[in-house]
């Protein structure tokens, strides 16, 4: 993929398409990361950055389970300090994403978060799986227990950014639901980098209309449970 085929695909995504949710990012005070924006927000030798990245993963977990379907993209994640997409979200920001007609579901005992994005700067880069489906890499505690050279892309250990946040960003960015079983298998992501909660594993998806944050069992490693490696790439200018 070109350079700027990752500019693109975040100018043709749900951030800049759906009208509920630039409506949200508006009244959060988020530039709408329009072409413009996005070009001058970052170094042009970010996206050749990205690029070299999201080959490499491509490269690292070619012989996965179900990597023929996984693709690496551009994923923009929001300051938490201006629009904060691990919570709960209020019903009319998901209003244009059409998949999704029942009220989000987070689980009470997540609390907050890992946040893996720059808390100056209204948008962060990140080179992740920006498919339907992740990879299939076995449970939790196989996943942690992997040795790090498994995971480490560009001297990042891509297990640390396996997070709600990158998720739930995930999931207003693409224009269809990711892990859902409207797609061509339901499946869920696994938050590894969030550690477990009351020695349970959080995991995203979305099911019946609902975006649903929940725990499981660390054990648990069927097909759909699946894993996004992900590495930072770059904060726009303040």
């Amino acid at each position: 993929m070109s350079d700027n085929c990752y500019l693109k695909s975040l100018v043709a995504s749900g951030w800049n398409t759906n009208d509920s949710v630039l409506e949200a990012l508006a009244e959060a005070g988020v530039p709408q990361p329009t072409e413009d924006y996005l070009a001058g927000a970052f170094r042009q030798d970010t996206w050749s950055k990205l690029d070299r990245v999201c080959k490499l993963m491509s490269a690292n977990f070619a012989e996965c389970k179900f990597a023929d379907s996984v693709h690496y993209g551009a994923l923009l994640v929001t300051s938490p300090n201006l629009f904060d997409v691990r919570p709960k979200l209020q019903e009319y920001v998901r209003s244009d994403q059409t998949e999704i007609v029942v009220p989000d579901f987070v689980d009470e005992r997540l609390g907050e978060g890992v946040n893996n994005a720059d808390l100056d700067s209204p948008w962060t880069l990140f080179a992740t799986v920006v498919s339907d489906a992740g990879l299939a890499m076995g449970s939790y505690n196989d996943v942690v227990s992997a040795h790090q050279g498994v995971y480490s892309i560009d001297g990042v250990d891509t297990r640390r950014l396996m997070t709600r946040q990158l998720w739930c960003s995930l999931v207003l960015q693409n224009l269809v639901s990711p892990d859902s079983e409207l797609r061509a298998r339901w499946t869920s992501t696994l938050f590894v980098g969030e550690g477990l909660v009351d020695g349970k594993v959080a995991s995203g998806t979305v099911l019946h209309g609902q975006v649903r944050q929940r725990l499981g069992k660390p054990t648990r490693g069927s097909s759909p449970m699946r894993v996004r490696p992900a590495v930072r790439i770059a904060a726009a200018k303040a």
